[in-house]
């Protein structure tokens, strides 16, 4: 195992063993542990020192080539993650699972030969993407219009989701009379790529694994080109925000750092944010720890969007079982007039959102059940509560 995924996991741990979660288990107490937090701290430190004086091969790729970190198009199945993956697992044959299992589940009906459900982001979690300029959509600084929802937004916004007018065929493709109106996504209520079972269901689609070819016109997910989608367990990005969150926990500061790092939890959190464009944490969010924490969330929401950590995180913040968390929302609006050239400036009205699934998570969420052929083994072996 190298040193850089050694260090990556063992600050990982620590940080687990200070969140929350495990630290009302040991101590009673619902805030971070904050000598664990110290020692995740200094792991994280330790690698991110060797990343940022250029001593090992890891390095944040540029935003334009952000998508290699989800999926490669055209490159021969080329695995995804470019310098940024520290740990990859084994893959099969990741270019079959992909083009089979995969990308169909990102499209609505109407843009393949089939019917089969498909995944879309809820809207209250699209809600985390904030504006260019760094503030959240709820701040009143923030400059977010509801008459004018896609527009100012970060551009990780506009990489990972696909939002009312977003192109969906290819330009070689787009004016065909096949493809018609489906060129681009109609999400608005009632448009053509909602639909509860079979399109968005919330009204938005998601981008971030899959190029504007994936459709029955372009046939993005043939043999060839070959695509190949695929999330690393560990990236680069997830150590910054991890090494942010233990700093700034540790030290009760967003200026804490560790003693073998020079970057701040406030650094390290913009570090993220300035490699997409997006201006760093706004002051009002600094000189408090737990307004940085809340901005530490949304930014890991954001940057590590459907790669599999959001249940986790909510796990060891203690936040899955309450509100705003557990309800998933999509979203009701219209366009008003035709739509924009530029899809981020087509005005809509009515923008408001909808519960459509309310989660039933308790307490006992925040542990897995251990099997019972293992608590059954002698009598101190308990298995965990609720279960």
């Amino acid at each position: 195992i190298n040193k850089i995924m050694a260090l990556g996991y063992l600050g990982k741990n620590y940080l687990w063993a200070g969140s929350p979660l495990m630290n009302k288990v040991s101590t009673g107490s619902e805030s971070y542990n904050q000598e664990y937090c110290r020692k995740a701290a200094e792991a994280f430190g330790e690698l991110l020192t060797l990343v940022e004086k250029k001593q090992t091969q890891y390095s944040l790729v540029d935003f334009e080539d952000y998508s290699d970190l989800f999926y490669t198009y055209g490159k021969n199945a080329q695995m995804p993650g470019s310098t940024e993956a520290l740990f990859r697992g084994l893959v099969e044959n990741g270019w079959q699972n992909t083009a089979f299992g995969l990308v169909h589940q990102f499209v609505p009906a109407s843009y393949k030969n089939e019917n089969n459900p498909q995944l879309s982001p809820t809207a209250n979690y699209v809600h985390y993407y904030g504006m260019a300029n760094g503030l959240p959509l709820d701040d009143e600084e923030s400059k977010w219009d509801k008459t004018h929802p896609w527009k100012g937004r970060d551009p990780r916004f506009y990489h990972d989701i696909r939002f009312d007018g977003s192109p969906m065929v290819s330009d070689e493709n787009k004016n065909s009379e096949e493809v018609g109106d489906l060129a681009v996504a109609s999400l608005y209520t009632g448009g053509n790529a909602r639909d509860d079972q079979f399109g968005s269901r919330t009204g938005f689609l998601l981008g971030k694994f899959t190029p504007v070819t994936n459709n029955k016109w372009d046939k993005g997910w043939d043999w060839s080109p070959q695509m190949h989608i695929y999330c690393s367990y560990m990236r680069l990005a997830d150590i910054y925000l991890m090494y942010a969150e233990a700093a700034a926990n540790a030290t009760g500061s967003s200026t804490g750092k560790s003693t073998n790092c020079t970057l701040t939890a406030l650094a390290a959190i913009n570090t993220i944010r300035e490699r997409a464009g997006v201006e760093g944490v706004n002051d009002k969010y600094t000189g408090s720890i737990d307004l940085f924490n809340s901005e530490i969330r949304r930014e890991r929401a954001v940057e590590l969007a459907y790669e599999g950590h959001r249940f986790t995180d909510l796990r060891r913040w203690l936040l899955i079982d309450k509100k705003p968390y557990t309800e998933k929302t999509a979203v009701d609006f219209q366009r008003v007039g035709e739509l924009a050239e530029n899809p981020q400036e087509t005005a809509v009205s009515g923008y408001t959102y909808r519960v459509i699934v309310t989660r039933n998570f308790t307490e006992k969420h925040y542990w897995l059940p251990l099997k019972l052929s293992d608590v059954t083994l002698y009598p101190e072996f308990y298995q965990n509560p609720g279960w």
